[in-house]
């Protein structure tokens, strides 16, 4: 979000009297793309009308997951004691779609351990509610998490996706989306989603937009409930309507 959209926000606020409250997440949001604009090279405009949501660098579209896919804070225990209903399988506690049990490296990294001795030393375990994303600690937790995602975004597109796809991929908001998204999935899923696009652009199918749907089946079609879900929440959001 620009300074000037923002600037425009604080003028409607006057004018209709807001809390100055209401504003303190969407400055958050400014600082947040003030400190990625320098570092991050991955920025792609859209043509399409019901992708404008998805416009931005790297850090935009990983909040966006963390906002329609993934949201905030689970832990085994709330289901024993009554804060979550259950069915979430053999998810570990997780935050942001951060998997403490399942992650890998990316909880290892100096960035994932950060992430977690924050949630620790807040007591969330015990504390924070299901879905709670941080309070005062939600933009530092974001930052974290786009550092942790981005390393192995570049390194999963460099090692499963063929340089002509990866350069169709991260010039596409929609595709990059979801490949950013294949992150949390992890490695195996990456791969499976990249030979997808790795097939259909050898046999000579480049829009990006046929693309992405082709990326989006395989998840309804993958066979697991949960990549499924995501599709699904995917093809509403971004408005493929294959589901």
């Amino acid at each position: 979000m620009s300074n000037r959209l923002l600037e425009d926000i604080k003028r409607q606020q006057q004018l209709m009297n807001i809390d100055e409250q209401l504003l303190a997440p969407l400055q958050g949001l400014v600082d947040l793309g003030k400190k990625w604009s320098g570092q991050d090279a991955t920025s792609v405009d859209m043509d399409i009308p019901q992708l404008n949501n998805l416009k931005g660098s790297f850090g935009d579209m990983t909040n966006q997951v963390i906002d329609k896919l993934e949201g905030g804070y689970y832990h085994p225990d709330m289901v024993k004691d009554g804060r979550h209903p259950g069915g979430m399988g053999d998810s570990g506690e997780t935050m942001m779609g951060i998997d403490r049990k399942h992650g890998g490296t990316i909880n290892t990294s100096p960035e994932g351990k950060e992430f977690w001795g924050l949630i620790d030393n807040s007591g969330a375990r015990k504390k924070w509610k299901w879905n709670y994303r941080g309070g005062n600690l939600e933009t530092k937790l974001r930052d974290l998490v786009i550092r942790m995602m981005k390393p192995n975004y570049d390194a999963f597109v460099g090692r499963y996706l063929t340089p002509e796809a990866a350069k169709i991929v991260n010039d596409n908001p929609s595709l990059m989306f979801n490949f950013i998204y294949a992150v949390w999935n992890g490695p195996g899923w990456f791969q499976k989603f990249a030979k997808v696009v790795n097939d259909a652009v050898k046999q000579g199918t480049k829009n990006p937009d046929e693309l992405t749907k082709k990326v989006i089946q395989a998840r309804l079609n993958s066979g697991n409930k949960f990549i499924a879900q995501g599709g699904k929440k995917i093809d509403d959001f971004i408005g493929t309507n294959l589901a």
